[in-house]
């Protein structure tokens, strides 16, 4: 390329500076985008990972016998350049297959969390934080440690994945340094699932990561079911209710006949008062105690019944059956 053909310093300047984004000349685009756009649909991710912490918490506390609060921390979609940028200085990386996702899967887990486990663990001053504590490289039995944390992130996953993606964990290698995301293709994506983990004072960020191409497959298992056309117009009970509801039961009554008795009246009933009653030639048939229809009353197979005559309109008249 010729030197004419390139852009000056000035030049350079006018289309990336900030001056340059706030006129509205470009905008920064977003290459994840697309891929955040696909996580989104995948609406059962967020539940599945509040399940997932919860079943971490337990296996961490059972494996260490101290008391774990684990909380989801973030659910999103990076490049592998972003998720390296992200890493604290000191982390112990795993890496191993997770059948049947393709690719290979980590498990991120920081030095400050390891130093805690390491002084708890293995006879520390227990219950004290070593938070503050920095720690350029990672001992041995930190990568120990940092391993068994990796084992019970996994096993939480598979757990909560069990109804959606049943999951065959291969073996791992943990390492103390983060080569193994390094090695990836810079630009590639991946699934960054983030674990609040508290032990004792100290608060630490866990995070599984997954390759997002990977779960492209299976996206299908972790959305909702698409509503179908008259779900969505409102209209997805209809046929179930035309099911169902006549069989419910309901309370029908026919008054005869009623009176009005003034308070006085009705303070000197006693035992063998009487109530003159006229039987009306219509009487009234309600249901659940709403007035529904007239009929008239007598017998039918010997049986005391009533004729509906006429059923009770909108505005509350009656309007007269012709048959």
């Amino acid at each position: 390329m010729a030197g004419s053909d390139l852009l000056s310093e000035g030049e350079l300047d006018a289309l990336t500076g900030d001056s340059t984004a706030a006129s509205g000349g470009y905008r920064a685009f977003d290459f994840t985008a697309r891929e955040q756009s696909l996580l989104n649909q995948l609406t059962l991710l967020p539940p599945l990972q509040e399940r997932h912490a919860e079943q971490l918490a337990h296996g961490l506390e059972d494996v260490f016998n101290s008391e774990f609060e684990v909380s989801a921390a973030g659910l999103r979609v990076l490049a592998c350049e972003e998720v390296l940028v992200s890493l604290a200085e000191s982390v112990a990386v795993t890496t191993l297959d997770l059948p049947p996702l393709a690719g290979h899967c980590h498990v991120v887990c920081p030095a400050p969390l390891l130093s805690q486990l390491v002084n708890d663990y293995f006879g520390g001053v227990r219950g004290d934080s070593v938070a503050n504590v920095q720690r350029a490289t990672l001992t041995p039995s930190e990568l120990r440690l940092a391993e068994r944390v990796a084992e019970q992130v996994v096993a939480a996953l598979v757990a909560a994945w069990g109804d959606k993606l049943p999951l065959e964990p291969g073996p791992m290698l943990t390492a103390p340094h983060v080569d193994a995301i390094a090695s990836l293709p810079r630009a590639d994506k991946l699934v960054q699932m983030v674990f609040a983990v508290s032990l004792n004072e100290l608060t630490s960020e866990v995070a599984l990561l997954l390759p997002f191409a990977a779960l492209e497959p299976w996206k299908q298992r972790f959305s909702a079911p698409r509503k179908s056309a008259t779900e969505e117009a409102g209209q997805g009970w209809g046929p179930h209710l035309r099911r169902e509801l006549p069989a419910v039961k309901v309370d029908v009554a026919v008054m005869l006949a009623s009176r009005e008795l003034t308070l006085g009246e009705v303070l000197g009933l006693k035992v063998g008062s009487v109530i003159d009653l006229a039987v009306p030639d219509e009487v009234d048939l309600c249901v659940e105690g709403v007035r529904l229809a007239s009929g008239r009353y007598g017998a039918y197979e010997g049986q005391k019944a009533i004729k509906i005559t006429g059923f009770v309109g909108p505005e509350g008249s009656t309007g007269k059956s012709t048959g």
